[in-house]
Formats: structure tokens, sequence, C-alpha cells
């Protein structure tokens, strides 16, 4: 599928969201992802194929890709940036179960630094879509430049069983912040989403902690340290 931008946005001083139009792409889960492959010259050793999570929600229309960028970012990722309007990138494969299939359940969603992605899919379209959101967001980051926060507090301002938590480096997402999300941890489905470090990390503690490990979800991504 060939996908053309229709634009950006700066969310955080080195995070952007680029906008993609598709028109053969109607719809998808919130929480699923693109296999994307941007030609471009002289590509490293990472290579043109990257993997994204859709942030946005079906209801809002267009594709977008939501990545930070740091001061040595990979060829493909500048090449994002330098894309463009009207540009296009090819992307396949819509796959991932990283979704709520159940929105009367109750969930804990624990996000670290741009893993918060599939989150702000999931929450937006459960709010279109006028169902419950029975969750309580753990999010770390660095630094205060918290992507999509402004969203993220309207959501939890309007609907009163959706918590969020801000964890600013050196502060973490400890055993006691999780167990804190919940009464009792057996009955919450635990979405983990962020550096594949991060994620292996919290999905051994949780397993240590009793949680189900069928009431575990994880998504990960290569290519960003965790301290």
């Amino acid at each position: 599928m060939r996908f053309s931008l229709v634009g950006r946005e700066q969310e955080t001083p080195d995070t952007f969201s680029f906008q993609f139009k598709c028109d053969q792409l109607k719809t998808w889960k919130p929480g699923q992802y693109l296999h994307y492959t941007l030609e471009h010259k002289d590509p490293d050793s990472r290579g043109k194929e990257r993997y994204f999570t859709i942030a946005s929600a079906p209801f809002e229309g267009n594709v977008v890709i939501t990545t930070r960028f740091a001061q040595k970012s990979s060829t493909f990722k500048r090449a994002l940036k330098g894309l463009a309007v009207g540009g296009t990138i090819e992307a396949d494969g819509l796959e991932g179960d990283f979704v709520v299939d159940d929105a009367n359940n109750q969930h804990v969603f624990i996000a670290g630094g741009i893993g918060v992605t599939p989150y702000r899919a999931i929450l937006l379209d459960l709010d279109h879509q006028g169902l419950p959101i029975n969750a309580v967001l753990l999010y770390a980051n660095r630094d205060g430049d918290f992507v999509f926060r402004k969203e993220l507090d309207a959501l939890a301002k309007n609907h009163p069983k959706f918590k969020v938590s801000y964890f600013v480096e050196p502060a973490r997402i400890d055993e006691q912040a999780i167990r804190g999300a919940a009464v009792d941890l057996k009955q919450p489905i635990v979405y983990v989403s962020g550096p594949e470090p991060m994620v292996k990390a919290f999905d051994k503690m949780l397993k240590g902690m009793n949680v189900p490990e069928g009431h575990i979800k994880t998504d990960y991504f290569p290519g960003y340290d965790w301290p």
C-alpha cells in the first residue's frame, strides 16, 4: 500500500507525528502496527524498513506515525523527517494483538517514552465510541515533555475511571506503583509498551508479582535504550 504524507506536527522538542493518507487502508484495530518501507539513498545498517504502531484511531481517517528523533537518528528517520507533503512511503502487514478486547475489563497501561503511541489510539477510540475507559495509565519519560499529555489529561477529565500517573526520571514505575493501580492484580489486563529492554523487564516483574500470564500484553520496539 502506498501512503501519502498530508501533514506533520511537532509533539515535543524531539518527537514528531506524521499524518499519512491511504485510500487502500479503510480501518484498523487501535493498537495495531504496520511494516513500512521508505526508499532513500545510502541506507545505514538498519536498512529501509521499520515497524511503527499506528498512533491514530480509525475515526481520525489518517494513519499517524509518531516517533522520536535522536541527534544521531538512523537514515530511515532522517528520510522520514525530510519527507515533503505529498511524498510517499510503502506499508503492508497490518498486524498486532495489542488491542482492547473488552472495554468493560479493568486495564493497567504501562508506557515508556514513545511507547505511549498505541494507548493514544486505544483511548481516543474508546472515547469516540462512547465506551467506558476503565484504565490506569502509568507513563514514564526521561523528562517532562510527555507526548500527548494534553490529550491524555483531557480524557482523564472526561472519564472518571481513567487515571494517568506521570513519572519523570529518576522516578520509576516500580512494583509499588503497579500495585497502586489495581486492588487485585489478578483482575486487570496489564499492557506494557516501550523499548525492548524495558518491556522484558516489566514482563518479568509482573510475572513475579503473580499477574496471570494471560493477562499480560506486551508491545516492544528495538533501537531505543532504556535505563
